[in-house]
């Protein structure tokens, strides 16, 4: 093979592994500074191309590469789409048997894999760690590193050790890769990965054949209408929405494709496929649906309900016009969609009550049953915690529990159940020597292995008896179905993820609260970036261009409704309703003096984000909850109002004369709403 990265010319290499005759924006760039051997931390949107920017390195540098990825659906894609152009990638993960996990381990120090894509559990395993020790790869690469952030908006604890891992096994090379980083997002991921010197590189989020654009709804009514409207021009469509409930809603309304994490692993690929190959689909969904899905025609993608952050809101709407054709980003914005994303985020975010009320349950379980090791679903624990309300709440303190050392959290790959034969093990054997069939293999290979042990009670994973047989997780599980009740009897092991309390002898937690907080206020204010980005009047790619650090210059899209003047009011959306629905009946409004610009409810829910913006300056300048300032029914209170005059604010429910040191500030804040939107 040419040594492609000696000549200088990367071209020739893009041509023969990918079929491409040109790189996109910055791709060149990163490719060479990772043949280099530099330290790399590239953000580039989806569609940009980012995979690439490390294949190819991977594909030119002598050893092989180790990519760590989050979903085996990613990974499973990423890879049969390598092996498609003739290059040498393989994964290993749950659904590969031990086997096979064997053989490609064994084919990647013989030189024969390039690319090896695992899960960041994986590092865990003895015999990974046995391949690192014994062939260090020339990169490691952390695909959808925003995974590794506490501040990313898909924070997974198991990323958290890869940097103890990094050092352990003396990795030369370390890049991390993502299209959803935030500044403080990127120092995170440096910082997780023990690589302080990583060099940052942002590009490739100007997108010039995506149309964004906002319609705001005011009811559910108005965004069906919307809708209909919309998809009456069949396309590839993705629409995606907050709840599980909204995506039935919107599935049943309009005989869609309905994708949520609440649906069966069979359901889900059915899904995918379906959305694979279907020619127009359209698809409503929760953001569980996307990373791995590359079809590259979407040709629409409508943002139902407004995401959590712009970060969330740029990748879901990034997943249109992936082929370089022109593509719509919708997004239907109703004010009242902020607080389901609150609701959301408080899940995500419980109080300390709830943290240290799970912690006593725990420590109560160890005395009673005296052992640290439980089978515990999220269920279990929000019956018997009254501060947890829900099953969500329960999730998210399990993991502030195993991230700060408290509990361990197993995986279900390793939850034991028990299994044995019913019939005549000779007999057995005999008839399915030959192993024609999976179960034929299955029985034969089994009862070699176990022996007579087998006609009593075995305990074993479903890993383990997939090496056994042979077969991958999926398979073994099909097997079990089809002889259970005939040949054997097998007891399932728990589904859901073991618990281990580690250090059961503390009574009081030590974690870090304060941060917590910060964190929940964190994720709040990103929450009020993506209002911001509602209210935005210059071109709204130049918005999320400089909101994730890219230097926009003077570059405008000339493509959404703010750069072609095609805005429209919440006015002109009222007219009709939407089929059977009538007009909810209009609330008589007090006489007030009539001034010459009608302010709207989209003015007023404007000056609430402007006076909430000044709330938190004073909060975090004091170091306070925002609650502490102003609640949110006094902000309310002052929209209403709106006075001129310390008195005017005095006589506002909720402000009494221990709020004076805030009001000067919040008055100029209302008087130049006044002056833009109240003029004669």
């Amino acid at each position: 093979m040419m040594d492609f990265s000696a000549t200088g010319d990367l071209l020739p290499a893009l041509k023969q592994f990918f079929g491409y005759d040109c790189f996109l924006d910055k791709q060149q760039e990163v490719i060479r500074r990772l043949l280099a051997g530099e330290d790399l931390c590239v953000v580039m949107p989806t569609g940009a191309g980012k995979s690439v920017c490390y294949q190819l390195p991977a594909l030119l540098k002598p050893g092989y590469t180790v990519v760590v990825s989050p979903l085996i659906s990613l990974m499973k894609d990423q890879v049969d789409a390598l092996c498609a152009k003739n290059i040498p990638a393989a994964y290993i993960n749950s659904f590969v048997s031990y086997p096979e996990q064997q053989d490609i381990q064994f084919r990647t120090l013989r030189g024969e894999i390039k690319l090896l894509y695992v899960a960041p559990e994986r590092f865990q395993t003895v015999s990974f760690q046995r391949l690192l020790e014994e062939s260090c790869p020339e990169m490691l690469v952390v695909d959808e590193a925003h995974c590794i952030s506490q501040w990313g908006h898909d924070f997974r604890t198991s990323y958290l050790r890869l940097g103890e891992y990094i050092s352990r096994f003396g990795l030369k090379q370390v890049c991390a890769f993502t299209a959803t980083a935030t500044p403080r997002v990127q120092e995170d991921i440096r910082t997780q990965l023990r690589r302080p010197e990583m060099a940052m590189l942002i590009a490739g989020f100007k997108r010039g054949n995506l149309e964004f654009s906002i319609r705001e709804c005011r009811r559910k009514e108005d965004k069906l209408r919307e809708l209909h409207d919309i998809l009456a021009d069949p396309m590839p469509t993705i629409i995606y929405a907050s709840t599980r409930k909204a995506v039935e809603e919107i599935a049943g309304e309009f005989d869609c494709i309905a994708y949520h994490a609440g649906m069966s692993d069979a359901d889900r690929t059915d899904v995918q496929e379906r959305f694979m190959s279907d020619e127009n689909p359209v698809l409503a969904a929760t953001n569980a649906f996307g990373m791995g899905i590359d079809r590259a025609d979407v040709r629409r993608v409508i943002h139902y309900n407004i995401p959590g952050s712009i970060e969330a809101y740029y990748q879901e709407a990034g997943r249109a016009g992936r082929d370089g054709k022109n593509a719509e980003c919708i997004l239907l914005f109703s004010y009242s969609d902020r607080f389901v994303q609150e609701f959301l985020i408080d899940m995500n975010n419980p109080p300390v009550e709830a943290i240290e009320g799970v912690y006593m349950y725990l420590r109560r379980l160890w005395k009673e049953q005296g052992t640290t090791e439980f089978e515990l679903t999220m269920a279990d624990i929000a019956d018997h915690c009254d501060d947890v309300k829900n099953e969500s709440i329960a999730s998210s303190v399990m993991s502030i529990l195993e991230k700060n050392g408290y509990i361990e959290r197993g995986y279900r790959s390793g939850n034991q159940g028990k299994i044995r034969f019913i019939k005549n093990l000779k007999d057995l054997s005999d008839t399915h020597e030959q192993e024609k069939t999976q179960r034929s293999r299955f029985i034969h290979r089994m009862i070699g292995h176990y022996g007579e042990s087998l006609s009593r009670w075995t305990s074993c994973t479903l890993t383990e008896l997939a090496q056994v047989a042979g077969l991958n997780v999926e398979q073994l599980r099909r097997v079990l179905r089809a002889l259970s009740g005939t040949v054997l009897e097998w007891d399932a092991p728990f589904a859901g993820r073991t618990t281990c309390l580690t250090r059961p002898e503390e009574a009081e937690l030590h974690i870090d609260f304060d941060a917590l907080e910060l964190k929940h206020q964190f994720e709040l204010d990103r929450l009020n970036e993506v209002i911001a980005y509602t209210r935005e009047r210059r071109c709204r790619q130049r918005f999320l261009i400089e909101y994730f650090g890219e230097d926009a210059g003077r570059w405008q899209c000339g493509l959404c409704e703010l750069c072609q003047g095609t805005r429209r009011s919440f006015t002109s959306l009222y007219a009709t309703p939407f089929r059977p629905s009538s007009p909810a009946p209009r609330r008589k409004t007090p006489a007030v003096k009539s001034p010459a610009k009608r302010i709207s409810d989209c003015d007023r829910d404007d000056l609430f984000e402007k006076l909430r913006a000044v709330r938190l300056k004073l909060a975090r300048s004091r170091h306070v909850p925002a609650f502490q300032i102003f609640s949110d029914a006094v902000l309310h209170e002052l929209v209403q109002v709106k006075p001129m005059t310390v008195v005017e604010a005095l006589r506002c429910k909720g402000i009494g004369p221990a709020k004076l040191p805030f009001l000067p500030v919040i008055l100029a804040e209302i008087a130049e709403w006044r002056e833009n939107n109240m003029s004669d």
